[in-house]
C-alpha cells in the first residue's frame, strides 16, 4: 500500500476570526490555500483507498431528493500531527443531554412532499385566503425507559412514508398513522439503543441493533417487513461497535465504528466493502442522502483527514484533505457538500462548501464557534437546527434579551452564502422569542416559533426574497404542555404533510423527566 501524500502547507485562517458588523465574527476569507495549492483548485491526489476489492456490482439507483445531514461521531483523539491540536469532541459531548433546538428537513430530508395547501385529514383548519392553519394536539406517544444501567437511550431518528411516521424506540422500531397515532406495526430491537440513518432510502432503513450494538437489520419501512439481518464484523475479535454510524445512499449502507467499517447492499444483504488488511487510512464516518461522503483519516488518531465522495461500490469519485490544525466536526450537508471543521476548539468554527473536492469557501463561526454565535448543533448523527438550500446556508443565531420585558428572549435566521463564503442577511420575526430552522418548502424557510408561558408555539415562512415572516401554522393553546414536554429534552421538529412532529432524541431511564418520544399536531 502506497504512503498518502504529503499535507499541503500550512494553510491559516481556520478558525475563530475578527467580528463583522451586524453577524457573528468573521471576515473575508484569510487562510486561502498556498501558492502551491490556491483556493478553488484541486486538493492532493486522495490516499489509496481504504477498502478491499469489491465483488459485487451495483445497480445504477437514483439519488435519493434532497440532502442528509449526518453528523461526524466525535470519539476521544489525540492532536493532529505536528498543528498541538486539542483533543477531538470527547464521548461525554454525545452521552450529555443538552436542551438545544433541532430542526430537520422537511418530510425526513426529502422536501417533495412539504406542506400541502389542502388540509390533511387529520384535522388542522385553513381559513378562507392564505391564513395560517389552526392545528390541533392529535396524539402523542410515551417509549419504554431504558435500562437504569444504560441510564439514557437515543431515539432521535424518525422517518416519513405515505401516511406513516416511524420512530426509533428504546425497545423497537414503531410505525405509527399520522393522523390517529394508531401503530400500524412494529419491529422489536433487542440490546442497546443504537444510533440510525438520519434518512431512509427510498422506504428501506438499515439499523444497528444488539448488544454492543454488533448487528444490523434491514427494513421495508411502508410493510413493516424485515428484509435481512446479520452481525457485524468484528477485527481482531472486537466485539464492541461503539461510536458507529451509518448512512444510506441508493442501495448502499455503509456503516463505520471505532476500528472498523463495512458496507452493505440494502436489497440483498450482500457485502459491497470492507476495510483493506494493512491499510493505513480507515473510514471514520459515512455520510449520506443525496451522495455518499465519507470522512477518512490516515495514519491513526491525529492523523491526516479527507473528506471523500464516494461511487458505487465504494470507489472514491474526489477527495479533499482536511487543512492541518483542522479536523471534521460534522458533515452538514451532502447535497451541496458542506463540512463543518474545528480549529483548535470543542466546538465548529468553520464551515466549508466543497465542489467535486474542491473548496469554494470557508464561512467562520468567530469567536467561540458555533455554539456560542449560532444555535446550529450536531450530535448523535445529525446536525440539526440548520438548513441549506442551493448554495444558501440558514442558521438561527443565540438567542438574546429582547426589547420588551425583561425575561424576553428572541433571536434572528441568518443567511449565508456558500459560493462567496460571505454574510447575505438577517431576518427577525415579529414576536420576540426563540425560533428554531425546521427546513426548506418551496424555496422557503420553515421555522418554529417556541411556546412561552403565556402563547403556543407557532410554524412561520420566511421568504428569503423580501426577509419577511409569515405564519404558517398555530399550535392550539392546549398543547403548550406537550410543547413543554419537549422543550426540557433534546427534540426534533418535522413538518410533513401540514402536520407537525415533536420528538425526543433520548429518553431517560429517570423517572424525573419525560417518557414522551413523539406528538404530534394538525
Amino acid at each position: 500500500m502506497s504512503q498518502p501524500p504529503p499535507p499541503p502547507g500550512d494553510q491559516p485562517g481556520f478558525g475563530p476570526q475578527p467580528p463583522q458588523y451586524g453577524y457573528p465574527p468573521q471576515q473575508p476569507n484569510p487562510y486561502a490555500q498556498p501558492p502551491t495549492q490556491p483556493q478553488g483548485q484541486q486538493s492532493p491526489p486522495p490516499p489509496p483507498g481504504p477498502y478491499g476489492p469489491n465483488p459485487y456490482a451495483q445497480a445504477p439507483t437514483q439519488p435519493l431528493p434532497g440532502y442528509g445531514w449526518q453528523p461526524y461521531p466525535q470519539y476521544p483523539q489525540p492532536p493532529r500531527r505536528g498543528n498541538g491540536k486539542v483533543a477531538g469532541i470527547v464521548a461525554a459531548a454525545i452521552a450529555a443531554v443538552l436542551v438545544v433546538g433541532a430542526g430537520v428537513f422537511l418530510v425526513a430530508n426529502g422536501g417533495d412532499d412539504g406542506p400541502s395547501d389542502t388540509p390533511s385529514k387529520g384535522g388542522s383548519t385553513r381559513p378562507a385566503g392564505d391564513g395560517p392553519l389552526k392545528a390541533r394536539a392529535l396524539w402523542d406517544k410515551r417509549a419504554v425507559r431504558p435500562s437504569k444501567a444504560e441510564i439514557t437511550a437515543p431515539v432521535a431518528e424518525t422517518w416519513f412514508t405515505g401516511d406513516a411516521v416511524v420512530k426509533t424506540m428504546p425497545d423497537a422500531l414503531r410505525s405509527f398513522d399520522i393522523d390517529s397515532g394508531k401503530e400500524n406495526w412494529s419491529i422489536p430491537l433487542s440490546g442497546d439503543s443504537c444510533p440510525g440513518p438520519e434518512s431512509a432510502s427510498g422506504d428501506r432503513l438499515v439499523l444497528q441493533y444488539g448488544t454492543d450494538c454488533d448487528s444490523v437489520i434491514a427494513v421495508d419501512i411502508a410493510q413493516g417487513r424485515k428484509l435481512w439481518a446479520k452481525k457485524l464484523p468484528s477485527p481482531n475479535g472486537r466485539t464492541s461497535h461503539s461510536y458507529s454510524q451509518i448512512a444510506l445512499t441508493g442501495d448502499t449502507a455503509a456503516v463505520s465504528w471505532i476500528g472498523g467499517s463495512v458496507a452493505y447492499r440494502i436489497s440483498t444483504g450482500a457485502v459491497l466493502w470492507t476495510p483493506k488488511a494493512g491499510s493505513e487510512c480507515a473510514d471514520k464516518g459515512y455520510h449520506g442522502g443525496a451522495v455518499l461522503v465519507a470522512v477518512v483519516e490516515c495514519g491513526g488518531f491525529g492523523g491526516d483527514e479527507y473528506v471523500q465522495g464516494l461511487g458505487e461500490g465504494g470507489a472514491k469519485k474526489w477527495s479533499w484533505q482536511v487543512p492541518n490544525g483542522s479536523e471534521v466536526y460534522s458533515v452538514i450537508s451532502t447535497d451541496p457538500v458542506v463540512v463543518g471543521l474545528s480549529a483548535g476548539s470543542l466546538s465548529m468554527t468553520d464551515i466549508v462548501y466543497l465542489d467535486g473536492g474542491r473548496m469554494k469557501s470557508r464561512i467562520s463561526l468567530g469567536a467561540g464557534g458555533a455554539e456560542a454565535t449560532y444555535r446550529i448543533h450536531c450530535e448523535d448523527n445529525r446536525c440539526t437546527n440548520v438548513a441549506v438550500d442551493g448554495t444558501t446556508i440558514y442558521l438561527p443565531t443565540k438567542t438574546h434579551s429582547g426589547s420588551g420585558t425583561s425575561y424576553s428572549q428572541t433571536n434572528e435566521i441568518a443567511a449565508l452564502d456558500l459560493a462567496t463564503g460571505k454574510p447575505k442577511w438577517l431576518a427577525k420575526p415579529d414576536q420576540e422569542r426563540e425560533v428554531k430552522v425546521v427546513g426548506i418548502s418551496g424555496g422557503k424557510v420553515v421555522a418554529y416559533q417556541k411556546n412561552t408561558y403565556d402563547k403556543p408555539g407557532r410554524l412561520l415562512r420566511l421568504d428569503p426574497a423580501t426577509r419577511r415572516f409569515t405564519v404558517f401554522m398555530e399550535l392550539p393553546e392546549s398543547g403548550k404542555d406537550l410543547e413543554n414536554d419537549f422543550l426540557d429534552s433534546d427534540s426534533g421538529w418535522w413538518l410533513y404533510k401540514d402536520h407537525f412532529f415533536l420528538t425526543s432524541d433520548h429518553i431517560s431511564a429517570s423517572a424525573n423527566l419525560t417518557d414522551r418520544s413523539i406528538a404530534a399536531f394538525g
